[in-house]
């Protein structure tokens, strides 16, 4: 026997706690959300069908749930600073994400605590409801009873019963929730957190939660979860997208703000967005949602119930909001504004009023196949809405042909769809009817243009300079006069210009020589084609010194530039008080339009007018390649 008490402890040691030392391995990308700080008697935490004694100091993951036994206590701090003291015989469960955090209480009784107004507390739900505790307060939720029973020690929350409604609460006194009714109540419909998903696109983005003190870096491969009280920022050289189920936010570069709210309950879906500055655009999916938009001006609120695309821009002075596709309410310092397609309201003017948004610069047919458009810097274009007799027609744009991610989406309006093009890049759209059929549709890719629609002069005299690199001579007629500038060398009493054919780099086409550091050939000298040039250093005897370069030149017959060539006006070239002059060529057999008025051209296809001071030119130019654009914008600003 006495072997036996020995034995039996030992036993009792090695297996009677089994598991009891493991610890819960969080899975990857799993935020913690609390930590049991304090514990007495028997505490066990649960996720799905396992179970583990509860441990100080061990964090807790969305979905897990603490459970205490008679006579046993626990203390639990979330992420954010709430506490909550658990009392015996309780269950709970954790969720949500930080900066959303939430506890379900199943039975039982808690006091929770909030140190201070974050914007970022907990939200308690229950068979009371759900109670936010909005700032520094401390609430008693006792579900022991029948009814359940709250207590407001001090501080201010929102209490919202099991049929929605709100329940005032008074610090001090309890309040004892009955649930006993005539007929079954239905299920109490708890608000469900909404998570966005960011994803930097053409750069990187920053962002820093609710309980982060500094931003960090979110790379374009990555994508992050933003929750209540994320704030995020967008260089300007990159640009960003907001994604959930019910609402996708396009960020422009330069953009900056605030999640403060995002929240579904039943078929309502709610957000509140603060913008300090930048552009955004709205896309939301079909359905009641409503959005409030906090800017230097204050708050407004959107209400849309069908599929629609809102822009957002200057938030900094107050925003302009511009309804791009479908439909919204604009709820503003107590008036209701109804914006359809292609109006919007300027927030920082004096008296805001819903107006008809001008037309953009350049809009497009809305059968356009594979046009080119050629810019340094369009801000907008528009797609023509084709003519439907009936419902109004609905209108997709997306990047790709397959619309699997919209730019932009929901009922057209009457005229034409403000879209924002890209740098560099397609856009392809259809409008569809009300059985889903393809009504029109048309691409356009778009690219700058950095000056190689510009003529360099009208002089028959090119400027061809000794750079080591490709230099490019486009004409019209016959072939200009080549003026060849290269730098002195020292020692050198004469140069020798050789010129040889690209094809063949061994025999010199000709050779001249001169004693200066410049030398022109007369027009015609050189036909059209691919030539190397060549400048050597002639010493005092004739004999060839060190150095020099050979350089590339190509000759080319401006018509097969297939596109567009202007002399005037020039890129950067400043609006002045009088007429604009335009003069340049485009290739033969081809027909301009400039602003949408036909462009006289010679028999040479080369034009010159002037037009009344405008700011922008649009040119359209249709020949055997299609159709493509060229938008060149005069510069405002005087010397």
């Amino acid at each position: 026997m006495r072997a036996l008490s020995l034995t039996l402890p030992l036993l009792l040691l090695l297996w009677g706690c089994e598991g009891c030392d493991k610890k819960p391995v969080p899975k990857p990308g799993v935020p913690e959300l609390a930590q049991i700080t304090q514990l007495q008697g028997q505490v066990t935490v649960q996720q799905d069908a396992a179970s583990r004694p509860g441990r100080v100091d061990e964090p807790l993951y969305p979905g897990e749930t603490v459970v205490t036994g008679p006579g046993s206590t626990a203390r639990v701090r979330y992420v954010n600073g709430a506490e909550v003291e658990v009392a015996e015989n309780s269950r709970f469960r954790v969720n949500g994400a930080p900066g959303a955090l939430t506890l379900e209480l199943e039975e039982g009784r808690i006091v929770s605590t909030s140190p201070q107004a974050t914007g970022s507390g907990l939200t308690i739900t229950g068979r009371f409801g759900r109670a936010e505790l909005v700032t520094a307060a401390e609430m008693v939720f006792d579900l022991r009873g029948k009814d359940p029973k709250l207590t407001l020690q001090y501080g201010d929350i929102r209490v919202i019963d099991p049929q929605g409604q709100a329940v005032p609460v008074v610090a001090g006194e309890e309040l004892a929730l009955s649930l006993s009714k005539p007929k079954q109540a239905p299920p109490p419909v708890v608000a469900e957190e909404i998570v966005f998903t960011l994803k930097p696109q053409g750069g990187k983005a920053r962002v820093r939660g609710a309980q982060d003190s500094a931003f960090t870096d979110v790379a374009p491969e990555q994508s992050r979860e933003l929750g209540r009280g994320t704030a995020f920022e967008i260089p300007a050289n990159s640009s960003a997208r907001l994604s959930s189920k019910s609402l996708q936010v396009s960020l422009a570069g330069d953009t900056a703000g605030t999640i403060k709210e995002a929240s579904r309950q039943g078929d309502q879906s709610s957000y509140t967005l603060q913008l300090s500055r930048g552009t955004a655009r709205l896309q939301f999916a079909s359905g009641k949602q409503s959005l409030k938009l906090a800017d230097a001006r204050g708050e407004v609120e959107l209400k849309v119930s069908e599929q629609s695309t809102v822009s957002v821009s200057n938030p900094e002075s107050g925003s302009t909001v511009t309804v791009l596709a479908g439909q919204a309410e604009l709820v503003a310092d107590g008036k209701t504004t109804v914006l359809k397609a292609g109006e919007g309201v300027r927030r920082s003017s004096e008296s805001p009023q819903a107006a008809q948004a001008s037309a953009p610069v350049l809009v497009l047919p809305p059968d356009a196949k594979a046009t080119r458009v050629f810019t340094d810097g369009l801000a907008e274009a528009g797609i023509q809405v084709p003519p439907a007799s009936g419902a109004p027609l609905r209108v997709e744009v997306a990047e790709e042909p397959s619309f699997r991610e919209p730019l932009l989406a929901g009922r057209a309006g009457a005229d034409w769809v403000r879209v924002e093009p890209p740098a560099r890049g397609e856009l392809h759209w259809r409008f569809l009817g009300e059985d889903g059929n393809v009504r029109a549709q048309g691409s356009a890719r778009f690219q700058p243009d950095r000056g190689r629609s510009s003529l360099a002069s009208q002089s028959p005299k090119a400027e061809v300079l000794e750079t080591g690199l490709k230099a490019t001579v486009y004409f019209q007629g016959s072939a200009p006069s080549l003026h060849f500038s290269f730098d002195p060398r020292p020692g050198a009493r004469s140069y020798q210009l050789r010129v040889y054919r690209a094809a063949d780099v061994k025999k010199p086409l000709l050779q001249r020589v001169t004693n200066q550091n410049q030398y022109s050939l007369e027009p015609g000298t050189l036909s059209e084609g691919s030539y190397l040039w060549y400048v050597a250093a002639l010493g005092p005897g004739g004999d060839e010194l060190a150095g020099g370069r050979m350089n590339k030149l190509d000759l080319v017959y401006d018509n097969e530039r297939r596109g567009l060539a202007l002399s005037r006006p020039r890129p950067g070239e400043r609006l002045g008080s009088g007429a604009v002059p335009v003069e340049g060529v485009v290739p033969l057999g081809s027909r301009l339009f400039l602003n949408g008025q036909a462009v006289t051209l010679d028999a040479k296809s080369r034009f010159s007018q002037r037009l009344p001071a405008t700011e922008v030119l649009v040119f359209r130019l249709v020949s055997g390649q299609g159709e493509a654009y060229w938008v060149r914008t005069l510069r405002k600003d005087r010397p």
